[in-house]
C-alpha cells in the first residue's frame, strides 16, 4: 500500500512541475493518497468485512476428520496377524441454541461494516473539505496581500504629500501625525498577511506532507449548488444509527438469556477400524440427536442486573441519536442562513464595488482637470481595493460555507469527492 501511495504521488508530482502551478484537484487527489487516516480508515473497513466473515463461518457445523495407528504391546499374535491396528473417523456436528450468539455476531458485524464504510466516506469528505478550505485561505490571504502591498504604497505617497503640504503650512501637524499611524497600520497589515500567507501555505503542504515548490495556485472555478432546506442523515448519525441497532440487538440477547438455555445437539460418526484408504468401505458408526434445556437458578439475579444496565445503555443511546439530529439539523438551519446572508452580502459588494469603481473614475477626471488633488486621488484608489478587497474575502467564506452544507449533509463535496 505504501508503495502504491509513492507512486501516485510521484505521478501527480511531475504534472505539478510541469505546469508549474498547482490546482486544487490535484493537491485534494495527494492529500487523500497521503493520508494515514484514510489508510487507517480502509482497514478498519476490511477487517469489518473479515469480522463478517468470521461470524458466518460461526454458524457453519462442526466437521473432524482424522487417521490413527496403533500398535499393541500385551496382544497375542496369532499367525497372519499384526500387532498394528488402523483407523480412520469423519465426525459431523452442530449445536443450535435458542439463544444462540452466533447469529447475534452476523447481525452486529453487518451493522459493523456499514459503520466503517460510512466512516471511510466521511473521512474522504474531511479530508477534500479540509484542503479545498485551507487552498482558498492560500488564495484569499495571497490576494489580501497583494491589495495591502499597493495599499501601503499609495498610503506612502499621501503620508509623503502630507509631509509637504505640512512643510507649506497647508496641512496642520495633526495631520501629519495621523498620516504617519496610517502608514503604520499598513505596513502592520502588509506584514501580518505575509506572515500568515506563509503559514497558510506551511501548514497546508506540512498536511499534504509534500515539499512547497512555491508554485502559484489556481483560482477553481465554482458554481452554486442549490441545497436540501431539511436534514435528513448524513454519515455520522447513519453511524450512530447503526449502534443504537446494534444495541438494541444486544439488549434482546440479554433479555433472552432469562429463559432456559435450550439446545440441540446432532451428531454423526464414520469410522473404520480396517483399511482407512478403502473409503468405499466405510460405514456409519454412530448417530445422535440430543435436546436439552438447563436454567441457572442463581444466575437469574446477574442476568436482571444485566437488562437493567443494557436498558440504561439503550436509552442513552437513544437520546444521543435523538439530540445528534436534532443538533446537525440546526446547524443546516444556521449554515443555510450564513449562506444566505453571505449571498446577499456578496451582491451589494458588487454594487459597492460598481460604485467605488464610478467614484475612481470621476476621481481620475476631476484630477486630470485639476478639480482635486492627487491626494484624494488616492484616497479614492485605497477605497476602491479595500471594496475589492471586502468582496474577495466574502465570496472566499461563500464558497467555503457552500461546501460546509455538503460535508453537513455527507454531499460530494465539489461534486466529487
Amino acid at each position: 500500500m505504501k508503495k502504491l501511495i509513492s507512486i501516485t504521488i510521484l505521478m501527480i508530482l511531475p504534472l505539478l512541475c510541469i505546469a508549474e502551478q498547482y490546482t486544487l484537484e490535484e493537491l485534494i487527489n495527494i492529500g487523500l493518497e497521503s493520508s494515514y487516516d484514510i489508510q487507517q480508515e480502509i482497514a478498519n473497513k476490511k477487517n469489518s468485512s473479515s469480522e463478517f466473515r468470521s461470524s458466518v463461518y460461526g454458524i457453519l457445523p462442526s466437521l473432524t476428520a482424522g487417521v490413527g495407528k496403533t500398535k499393541y504391546y500385551d496382544q497375542i499374535i496369532e499367525p497372519n496377524e499384526t500387532d498394528w491396528s488402523k483407523s480412520g473417523y469423519l465426525t459431523l456436528s452442530k449445536s443450535f441454541f435458542l439463544n444462540d450468539p452466533s447469529l447475534y455476531n452476523v447481525h452486529t458485524s453487518i451493522y459493523g461494516m456499514k459503520n466503517a464504510k460510512s466512516s471511510l466516506d466521511e473521512t474522504r469528505k474531511q479530508i477534500a473539505y479540509y484542503v479545498f478550505a485551507s487552498y482558498l485561505g492560500v488564495l484569499e490571504l495571497q490576494e489580501t496581500l497583494e491589495i495591502q502591498q499597493k495599499n501601503l504604497k499609495l498610503q506612502n505617497k499621501i503620508q509623503q504629500q502630507i509631509k509637504v503640504q505640512y512643510e507649506t503650512g497647508n496641512k496642520s501637524l495633526l495631520e501629519l501625525k495621523q498620516s504617519e499611524v496610517s502608514l503604520i497600520d499598513y505596513e502592520i497589515a502588509v506584514n501580518e498577511a505575509a506572515n500568515l500567507l506563509s503559514k497558510s501555505r506551511k501548514d497546508l503542504f506540512s498536511y499534504l506532507n509534500i515539499d512547497d515548490a512555491a508554485f502559484e495556485f489556481v483560482v477553481p472555478d465554482f458554481s452554486s449548488i442549490s441545497t436540501t432546506s431539511e436534514f435528513t442523515s448524513n454519515n455520522l448519525l447513519n453511524q450512530k444509527l447503526n449502534s443504537l441497532k446494534i444495541n438494541k440487538l444486544l439488549h434482546f440477547q440479554t433479555t433472552m438469556n432469562l429463559l432456559p438455555t435450550i439446545s440441540i445437539d446432532y451428531s454423526f460418526a464414520h469410522s473404520d477400524n480396517g483399511d482407512v484408504n478403502e473409503f468405499s468401505e466405510y460405514s456409519r458408526d454412530s448417530q445422535a440427536l440430543s435436546i436439552s434445556a438447563s436454567w441457572n437458578i442463581f444466575g437469574l439475579m446477574d442476568n436482571f442486573e444485566r437488562i437493567i444496565r443494557s436498558k440504561r445503555n439503550l436509552k442513552i443511546k437513544k437520546l444521543d441519536y435523538v439530540k445528534s439530529k436534532k443538533d446537525y439539523g440546526l446547524q443546516l438551519t444556521n449554515l443555510q442562513n450564513d449562506l444566505t446572508t453571505l449571498k446577499r452580502s456578496f451582491e451589494l459588494y458588487e454594487s459597492k464595488l460598481k460604485l467605488a469603481e464610478e467614484n475612481l473614475n470621476m476621481a481620475q477626471e476631476h484630477f486630470r482637470l485639476g478639480m482635486i488633488s492627487l491626494l484624494d486621488l488616492d484616497r479614492s484608489k485605497i477605497d476602491f481595493q479595500n471594496t475589492q478587497l471586502a468582496r474577495i474575502q466574502n465570496n472566499y467564506r461563500l464558497m467555503k460555507k457552500q461546501e460546509a452544507i455538503n460535508l453537513l449533509l455527507s454531499n460530494l463535496i465539489l461534486g466529487k469527492w
